[in-house]
This record gives C-alpha cells, sequence and structure tokens, in this order.
C-alpha cells in the first residue's frame, strides 16, 4: 500500500464511527486528515520511506475508536446547537404563515384578539407545545454558545434539551394538522386553499426534520454514556 492508501483507509474506518451532522464531521475530518498528513510529512523527513511514515502516522493517531470517542462531546454538541438554531429560524416563519392561513381563511378573525380564536381546541396543546420548544431551543443555543467559557461541559444535557425542543415542535405541528384534519371534515369551503396549502408543507417539513433530528440528538447522547 502506499502512504495516501494507508492514511485514506484510516480515515474511512475513522469516518464509519465518528458520529454527528455532516458538515461538523466533514470539519472533523479534514482536521484529522491534515494532522496525519503533517505527521506522515514529518517522519518522511526523518528518513522513512512514504509508506512506513504514514503507517507510523496512523499509529501515533491511534485506535478509531478512540479518536471517534474523543470528539463525540464536540461533535453531539454541535449537533445539538445546529436543531435548536434550526427551530428557532424556522418557527416564526411558519407560525406566520399558519396565522395568515387562518385569517384568509376567515377575515372576520384579523380584527378579534388573539386569545378569542386562540382558546379553541386543540391551539391551546399547539401554544403549549410550542413554548416547550422555543424555550428549550433557546435554552440549547444558549448553553452551546458563549456560555460555554462559564458554565460546566455538558453536551448531553444540550442533546437532550435539543431533542425535547425538536419534539415539542413536532406536538405543535401534529396539533395544528389536527385542526386542519377537522376543519376539512367540517367546512373544507371556507378554507382558503393556497395559503392553508404553503403553510401545511412549511410546517410538514419542519415536523419530519424535527422529529429525525431529534431522534439523532437522543441517539448521540446515549452513546455518550
Amino acid at each position: 500500500m502506499t502512504g495516501d492508501q494507508v492514511i485514506e483507509g484510516y480515515l474511512d474506518q475513522l469516518a464509519t464511527v465518528l458520529p454527528g451532522p455532516p458538515r461538523a464531521r466533514d470539519d472533523v475530518m479534514a482536521e484529522l486528515r491534515g494532522g496525519l498528513l503533517d505527521a506522515a510529512d514529518a517522519h518522511r523527513r526523518a528518513g522513512l520511506p512514504a509508506a512506513a511514515a504514514a503507517t507510523a502516522a496512523v499509529c501515533e493517531f491511534g485506535d478509531p475508536r478512540q479518536i471517534a470517542a474523543a470528539f463525540r462531546p464536540e461533535l453531539t454538541a454541535r449537533h445539538a446547537r445546529r436543531l435548536a438554531v434550526t427551530l428557532v429560524a424556522t418557527g416564526v416563519p411558519v407560525g406566520l404563515l399558519w396565522v395568515y392561513a387562518v385569517q384568509a381563511s376567515h377575515p372576520g378573525l384579523a380584527r378579534a384578539p388573539l386569545w378569542k380564536w386562540a382558546a379553541a381546541p386543540p391551539i391551546p396543546l399547539a401554544l403549549a407545545a410550542l413554548a416547550v420548544a422555543v424555550l428549550a431551543a433557546l435554552g440549547t443555543v444558549a448553553v452551546t454558545g458563549r456560555l460555554t467559557r462559564w458554565l460546566p461541559d455538558h453536551p448531553g444535557a444540550a442533546a437532550a434539551s435539543a431533542a425535547i425542543g425538536g419534539y415539542g415542535s413536532a406536538v405543535a405541528d401534529v396539533a395544528i394538522f389536527a385542526l386542519l384534519a377537522h376543519q376539512l371534515a367540517v367546512a373544507p369551503a371556507g378554507l382558503a386553499p393556497l395559503p392553508v396549502a404553503a403553510a401545511a408543507v412549511a410546517s410538514l417539513g419542519r415536523l419530519a426534520l424535527a422529529r429525525r433530528t431529534a431522534r439523532r440528538c437522543l441517539a448521540a447522547r446515549a452513546a455518550l454514556t
């Protein structure tokens, strides 16, 4: 095997056990590749052949599973932060789309106070779940940002908080879809097709994303123990 093959084979083994979101994993893999190449160059300058230099560099780095375990807390925290930021960034647009859809379907509600029509079930459940999701997401963003300089490093707690935010967001979307299904069964003609469809598509996309990434956060948290 050539030196490049030795290094790439080692990186392939590491990639199979390294957790985390693709972008974060790519950053770590690029960092490790650079470190391996530098180490191999140092061994070549010391007089070793290319293949032997690459093998020596790989041996210095150690077992890929141990390397993956060392990076797991960092990648878990980055994954949790990514989910939280996504939830916060998508929450306002999706909520505004639903508000516009409701007002387009029932113009009279545009002049009514929020509490007059927000009490219709299952809207209270959706609002409660949304509040939990927002608080959990904001908390995750806070504890994985600059606050890490003063707070203890607990990537498992960040992953759990992000998962709570993801599932809270999913519950809110499911509650809204339940209300939409009820309206379709009772008075489908009263719904504004385009605004409702746009809001439903956006909410469905966020629901799928939130559930999938929340599960990954819980899986990453379990791997830390």
